[in-house]
């Protein structure tokens, strides 16, 4: 494992419509955070939903720029989970463990938005960033240090009415499953782990990306309408399944009980298969 790496730190859902998406997943039984707005060249915003050691971003555009081009591209094909940002200590110091093993990383970037604070004044959340840019395939990577902790982990904002807790782990469906696991885990300098059911599990230090087959996602969700090749299931833990599944029934949000968890189906939140399922705390990093 790299020395500077410590799990995910959040995955970007990005959204076409900002208003239509905090709506949505407040049905789905998150707290919402007011909206931000990144800096004008790079013309994005989002909401978070924002866990106990990791998060979601809701990531839109709010004004073309030459800086959003790639998201406006994705976003022309499809919403849904398009990156996923690793926690770290030091950014600095993880590009170049990156780049010391023949990985091709941005130079670091400090991103800054703006932070409703519970008193009403306003505040700024403060971030360190740098962007692999040639091994990752279907989902990009970057490494994210919080630079203003208290003005991203708002304890008001991380108390959810179907009781999530934090992210279990995020699955790419991916016909070369297999070297896409591997290129992968060349970040985290981990070894993919195969399961049985023909999931290969990526370790990251934290909760772990997982890569399927559409056969192994088949076997993993079965009764789920097949997805197209690089759609990601987002899995939360929750304290509670009865809980969330009473306020998605309160909501009239479609839904599946599996053994996996409570299935939300795309076309409900956003363009990512979401999962709750019950999970243990047990006070630990998540």
């Amino acid at each position: 494992m790299r020395s500077h790496l410590n799990g995910i730190d959040h995955c970007c859902v990005l959204v076409r419509d900002f208003d239509r998406a905090r709506d949505t997943f407040t049905l789905l039984g998150f707290t919402v955070s007011p909206f931000g707005r990144h800096a004008t060249e790079m013309g994005t915003g989002n909401h978070n939903v924002l866990f106990e050691q990791d998060y979601f971003e809701l990531l839109g555009v709010r004004e073309p720029t030459e800086y959003n081009e790639d998201i406006r591209d994705a976003l022309s094909v499809r919403e849904g989970i398009a990156a996923v940002a690793v926690r770290t200590d030091d950014t600095a110091a993880a590009a170049a463990e990156w780049q010391a093993a023949g990985l091709t990383t941005t130079e670091p970037q400090t991103v800054r938005r703006p932070v409703e604070l519970p008193d009403g004044t306003e505040s700024e959340a403060v971030f360190s960033i740098a962007r692999l840019t040639d091994v990752t395939g279907y989902l990009q990577l970057f490494s994210s240090q919080i630079l203003t902790p208290e003005h991203t982990w708002i304890s008001e904002l991380m108390k959810h009415p179907n009781t999530a807790w934090g992210i279990d782990h995020i699955a790419i469906v991916a016909e070369d499953a297999e070297t896409s696991a591997a290129n992968v885990a060349r970040v985290f300098e981990t070894e993919p782990e195969a399961h049985t059911t023909g999931t290969i599990e990526v370790p990251t230090g934290g909760s772990p990306i997982i890569y399927l087959s559409p056969s192994s996602f088949k076997a993993t969700y079965p009764g789920i309408d097949r997805p197209p090749t690089g759609l990601t299931v987002l899995a939360v833990k929750v304290f509670d399944e009865n809980t969330a599944a009473a306020h998605l029934r309160t909501s009239n949000v479609p839904f599946t009980t599996t053994e996996r968890g409570l299935v939300v189906a795309p076309e409900h939140a956003n363009g990512i298969l979401l999962v709750l399922r019950a999970a243990t705390h047990t006070g630990e990093d998540a």
